[in-house]
């Protein structure tokens, strides 16, 4: 909490032990602290006027986080890292209707505690980035100087800060930027042609009506469309008031051109191009993945899967771009494809026929590359997050060869006979215990979780624990939550998520939630975030009778308090999975079924 003079933090987000803690570990605690820092000019120097403009604290602390880690450790690729904390993850949640405008209406405590969300933290930094970009960074960082002075120890609204960047780029910063802050949502740049563009308001749900609710701007937006022909960029500006979209105008003659559009992801939009532009971007990541930027390969397969989730593209095209996996090598574009491929996961773990040979396909997309790494915690930073996370998907498609080396390290760990490397050890921890646990792994688990005074360590074994495949240890586990002197009070919601993660523990944790929601108030309280948002482990749910129950929970409990949006957020995210199975399941297992296979293993 970044308060005046005494800035506090959880034991996790400070302390920082380089023999103890994971590089991702030293990566938060580096984040965290740059955030709260920034705090102290923007929300402390100057604080904002009322609660609708929070994200002039949190979307600039965001923001800046990034750019005070890039300067300290600039072999990070902060910048580029935003895409996989911020932008893309935000992408998602607002673009459901229950989202909000990033400027929102404040009129009660839960309102205001509820404002503490991904929309004025991760939108308010993603659209910052964007301007930056727009105006330059020297006009940026002059046009915050400028705020900073006029307003110290006042307080200030979003438009006295487009002011002071209008006075200092000499650009119509508030008339762009109230389209981005004013209403909810993006929209998707639609290609024609390679060069003809129009803009869209992009949903996942395609049944969804494009105008509700009612925005005064009509769901268009003044977008400064960047692209790059030849690896030049340039930036159009796109007007909302042209109807019928612009027009790029590349320097190239032939037909063969290719113009990516958005480059790194800068703008906060999406961009989806005919199916044949689709397929030549495809044959180019297999070619040769260099061909784009590795920000530039995170984008195309976050846009590819999110356009085909909306219906907007089929989802042969999108998984056409992950046959280029194999040859992948970088911890961005992997990380978005996990992501995508975990959502396909988790609507079809339960599908006995589609799920093997999903689980097939994708375990030999990262063989080479997690074969490539091993189990040796070496390299620098961004490898070992690469491993980290590949292995873990490894191990969470059932590889064979990945669950015997989290095994093999797990029971070495037990018996205290090897030392497990910081950044393997969430890793051989989880699939370790998932593998290979039982009650007695389960129980020394705990013992060392108690007797850890590193706080990053015992938030590892808390996930340790959640892992274990048996119904009795996850109700003890659950029975746990009570006791305040086992699982502090602060880390009560988190192992109900890790729990959650568990498909033994899933509706396990679900059902605790249900029946134990009054004690959960008493000791919290409806005002508490966290209480609010914990509703959210329902949103893998795909089924009319888990709809049902999660409506049923809701009707029964109606104060939401500050988990109002949360709750709405839910159900719409649980109506457009059922829809999405339904529209989508055939489309997925034609395109697995058709893939070549020699004996039992995919040919590709």
């Amino acid at each position: 909490m970044e308060n005046w003079g005494l800035i506090t933090y959880r034991e996790t987000n400070l302390l920082y032990d380089p023999q103890e803690s994971a590089s991702s570990n030293k990566q938060r605690v580096a984040s965290v602290v740059a955030h709260e820092l920034v705090h102290q000019w923007f929300g402390n120097t100057v604080t904002m006027e009322w609660w609708e403009d929070l994200w002039l604290n949190e979307g600039f602390a965001s923001f800046f986080e990034f750019l005070g880690v890039n300067h300290a450790e600039g072999d990070w690729q902060m910048r580029d890292q935003i895409l996989l904390e911020d932008v893309l993850p935000v992408q998602e949640d607002d673009s459901l209707m229950s989202s909000h405008p990033i400027v929102v209406t404040v009129s009660n405590p839960d309102e205001i505690t509820s404002a503490f969300d991904g929309i004025s933290y991760s939108k308010g930094a993603s659209i910052l980035r964007m301007l930056e970009d727009w105006i330059s960074p020297e006009n940026f960082q002059k046009g915050c100087q400028a705020y900073l002075a006029k307003y110290k120890f006042k307080n200030a609204k979003t438009s006295d800060f487009w002011r002071a960047l209008e006075e200092a780029s000499n650009l119509p910063v508030k008339e762009v930027m109230d389209t981005w802050t004013q209403q909810m949502g993006y929209p998707v740049l639609n290609v024609e042609n390679k060069t003809a563009i129009v803009q869209k308001r992009f949903l996942l749900d395609a049944r969804a009506n494009l105008s509700q609710p009612p925005s005064n701007l009509g769901y268009t937006w003044n977008i400064p469309v960047k692209w790059t022909e030849d690896n030049v960029s340039r930036i159009t500006f796109y007007n909302r008031s042209e109807t019928r979209g612009i027009t790029l105008n590349p320097s190239y003659t032939s037909g063969n051109g290719f113009l990516k559009i958005n480059p790194d992801h800068i703008g906060f939009y999406r961009v989806n191009y005919e199916v044949p532009t689709w397929d030549l971007i495809a044959t180019s990541l297999n070619t040769n993945p260099k061909n784009f930027s590795s920000a530039d390969r995170a984008s195309l397969i976050d846009d590819a899967f999110a356009l085909a989730r909306a219906q907007l593209l089929d989802y042969k095209v999108a998984l056409n771009l992950t046959r280029y996996l194999k040859k992948e090598e970088d911890f961005l574009p992997w990380q978005r494809a996990i992501s995508a491929v975990t959502y396909i996961i988790s609507m079809f773990e339960d599908d006995k026929e589609l799920y093997p040979m999903i689980e097939e396909y994708f375990r030999d997309q990262v063989k080479p590359v997690a074969d490539v790494l091993t189990w040796n915690d070496t390299g620098d930073h961004l490898t070992r997050l690469l491993r980290a996370s590949v292995l873990g998907l490894a191990c969470k498609l059932g590889d064979k060869k990945a669950l015997d080396s989290a095994s093999q390290l797990f029971q070495q760990w037990l018996t205290g006979t090897v030392r497990i490397p910081v950044n393997l050890r969430l890793l051989v921890y989880r699939y370790g215990m998932q593998n290979s646990g039982n009650e007695t792994s389960w129980n020394y688990t705990l013992d060392q979780y108690q007797k850890s005074s590193l706080a990053q360590e015992k938030e590892k074994l808390l996930y340790a624990l959640a892992s274990v495949r048996n119904i009795t240890l996850l109700s003890r586990y659950l029975d746990l939550l009570k006791d305040s002197n086992v699982i502090k009070s602060q880390d009560v919601f988190t192992v109900i998520r890790y729990i959650s993660y568990n498909s033994y523990g899933k509706n396990m944790a679900w059902n605790w939630i249900q029946n134990n929601w009054e004690y959960l108030v008493n000791r919290y309280t409806l005002n508490d975030r966290y209480l609010g948002r914990i509703v959210t482990i329902a949103e893998p749910f795909n089924t009319e009778l888990q709809l049902w129950e999660v409506e049923s929970f809701f009707k029964k409990y109606p104060e939401a308090g500050a988990g109002e949006k949360s709750r709405e957020q839910v159900l719409e995210t649980v109506k457009n999975n059922i829809e999405w199975v339904k529209q989508n399941r055939k489309s997925i297992a034609e395109w697995f079924g058709d893939l070549p296979r020699n004996g039992s293993n995919i040919v590709l």
